[in-house]
């Protein structure tokens, strides 16, 4: 397995087991397709999903290439794999379109002095219900500080946002995280560190289909407010 990135667009069925959830199946069934490794290595957006969620077309940027037929699961299986290097062309200057699932965070100190890590917007609220800033312009913020000197957000807006719920078998208390869907423009001004950056994920949590800025030409996303090939 080479380090080179690789781009993959990979069908699975998914199918509950033992309590196991949709988002926990997901990762797990994308995990299978990299292999044992020391790093995560890989990205990875969940693209469509069919009635029920029993199908998932997942976008998957990893180093290396994927295994195009891991073994099948009780719980599911990967059902197709198509894949190419990921070596995009990006000029500096150029206005592209992008969408990120995201789970941006902060570290709130409590009043007894404790810290903890609390969702961008959720933080704001808490701290002043009368701030006049929309979570467009929080989330929009949260990206322009992660991608400053790489790339200057244009303009962001949330088109989807709520709490995920991973459930694993035998768990009694499932892992939860807030993410958003942010879309919007940016113009580039770093190409290879943008690329690093997209290679690298962005947010707290960068699992169950977090962190893959996904990227293409003006006028694909935000019209149809869907994900675009990147190329």
């Amino acid at each position: 397995m080479t380090d080179e990135l690789t781009l993959s667009r990979v069908i699975l069925d998914v199918h509950p087991h033992r309590g196991a959830s949709r988002e926990y199946i997901t990762h797990q069934l994308v995990a299978d397709l990299l292999g044992d490794r020391d790093d995560r290595g890989y990205l990875y957006r969940v693209m469509r999903e069919s009635r029920g969620g029993t199908e998932a077309q997942v976008l998957v940027l990893s180093r290396g290439r994927p295994d195009p037929a891991p073994p099948p699961r009780p719980w599911g299986r990967v059902r197709s794999v198509e894949w190419k290097p990921f070596a995009p062309v990006i000029r500096p200057e150029a206005v592209l379109d992008y969408e990120i699932r995201i789970n941006a965070t902060t570290v709130v100190t409590k009043p007894s002095g404790a810290k903890c890590r609390t969702d961008v917007w959720d933080a704001v609220f808490a701290a002043n219900r009368d701030d006049p800033r929309s979570p467009h312009e929080v989330y929009t913020a949260y990206l322009e500080r992660k991608l400053e000197g790489i790339a200057d957000i244009l303009d962001g807006r949330i088109t989807a946002r709520g709490q995920v719920r991973i459930r694993r078998p035998g768990d009694q208390r499932p892992i939860t995280l807030v993410a958003a869907n942010l879309i919007g423009t940016l113009r580039v001004r770093d190409p290879g560190a943008l690329i690093d950056a997209v290679a690298a994920g962005i947010g707290r949590s960068k699992a169950f289909g977090c962190g893959l800025l996904c990227l293409s030409r003006p006028g694909t996303v935000l019209p149809r407010r869907h994900h675009a090939q990147l190329e």
